[in-house]
């Protein structure tokens, strides 16, 4: 009998800890995604981008702003959004932000194409 109390101390003395404290949980991070995928549609005055990516079998098209202009590689000379064009294969990297999905950088990728197809 003794030991069926000490069991029951034990159980009723862990129920009653506090839940930690939130300063002592991580903070959370905003989750960010990657995607490869051809331009759209580029609204500067509205500072959205639209993009085509495959999913499976369908297409999913994913909108993209931007607050300050993001970064742009690519391998021909040109700076910034300006030379981004509807039909561009690009690989954006973005984060998923409450407001919405905001670029980080992205990276105009190589055509497979010739020139006079696109």
């Amino acid at each position: 009998m003794p030991f069926l109390a000490l069991c029951f101390f034990v159980f009723l003395s862990g129920a009653s800890a506090a839940p930690p404290s939130p300063a002592a949980t991580p903070a959370t991070t905003v989750p960010s995604a990657a995607l490869t995928a051809t331009v759209q549609s580029i609204d500067t005055q509205a500072r959205t981008l639209q993009v085509v990516t495959g999913v499976g079998y369908a297409l999913r098209v994913v909108k993209i702003s931007w607050k300050e202009a993001p970064t742009v590689k690519a391998a021909a000379a040109g700076t910034g959004m300006a030379q981004l064009k509807p039909g561009d294969l690009v690989r954006v990297e973005y984060t998923k932000a409450p407001e919405g999905n905001v670029v980080k950088t992205i990276e105009l990728l190589p055509s497979s194409a010739p020139p006079s197809v696109r």
